[in-house]
């Protein structure tokens, strides 16, 4: 890496760390010092505050958002493993008619930009009887999750071994045998790109989550972030931050733990046989 390439992407990461680090410092702050002037870059009299407000404001509501935005994360995760697992070995293993021309159709369906889908798909949730519920909701994300989710599968199996599955034919085993004792222990960098993926999708979300809720047992993290700056809690920014501070925690967490594997997962096919 040539020094110019190495400073600029210091500058850049910089640049993409300073609103973090704001947001960060400011949720430590007191009322009083968050909007003094001029700023200060550390917090002179650091404090938890802030966030003991967050989880206690308007009857501990942040709380209800939080636990939403897990059982979101759950429900989506659970069924976009279950559908990605069977479509992305079905794909790769089993070789039936029109296999390829239903990968290409999965494939041309992550061009769509969901947005262009908001209105149809409401209209589809009213008529089920699925709108402002979590079920509803998580069901949004597994569609718009899924043909990555089958495409990363799909080529995870691709790049294992088909004599794995010929020498457990050759013993009598089902396919489904073969899946979940044969392909599935391998293929645990895939399984945790997945998770990692869904899961910063489903709790990063905020424009699904605004349009398809509207009460509080229902609402996300982020929906509820934005009503904190909206309405009753408009001008305390310090809450504001704290609750955006805490927000990125589980997704870091969530990556570091499975980084490894979510990067193996990522390269799948580019290095193997």
């Amino acid at each position: 890496m040539s020094k110019k390439l190495f400073i600029t992407l210091i500058i850049i990461s910089i640049i993409f760390v300073i609103p973090i680090y704001w947001a960060a410092i400011t949720s430590f702050k007191p009322s009083s010092e968050v909007l003094s002037y001029p700023p200060s870059l550390v917090p002179k009299q650091p404090t938890l505050a802030q966030f003991t407000k967050l989880f206690t404001a308007g009857d501990s509501i942040f709380t209800r958002y939080v636990l939403n935005t897990f059982i979101l994360c759950g429900l989506s995760i659970g069924m976009v493993l279950i559908l990605s697992i069977m479509g992305g070995y079905s794909l790769s293993k089993l070789a039936f008619k029109g296999s390829n021309i239903i990968f290409v159709i999965i494939l041309s369906i992550m061009m769509v930009p969901y947005q262009s889908l908001l209105i149809p798909l409401y209209d589809l949730m009213n008529a089920m009887g699925l709108l402002d519920s979590l079920f509803g909701v998580s069901l949004i994300y597994t569609t718009y999750s899924m043909p990555f989710c089958i495409f990363m599968m799909k080529n995870y199996f691709s790049s294992l071994p088909n004599t794995l599955r010929e020498s457990a034919l050759i013993d009598g085993a089902s396919e489904m045998r073969i899946l979940f004792k044969v392909h599935l222990p391998l293929a645990l960098p895939a399984i945790a790109t997945v998770i990692v993926y869904v899961f910063l999708m489903t709790w990063n979300d905020f424009i699904l989550a605004l349009n398809f809720t509207s009460s509080n047992d229902v609402r996300n993290i982020q929906v509820g972030i934005t009503l904190f700056a909206t309405t009753r809690f408009t001008r305390d920014w310090g809450l504001i931050n704290a609750g955006a501070t805490f927000s990125i925690i589980p997704s870091i967490l969530v990556f570091l733990l499975l980084q490894k594997y979510y990067v193996e997962g990522m390269t799948a096919g580019t290095n193997k046989e």
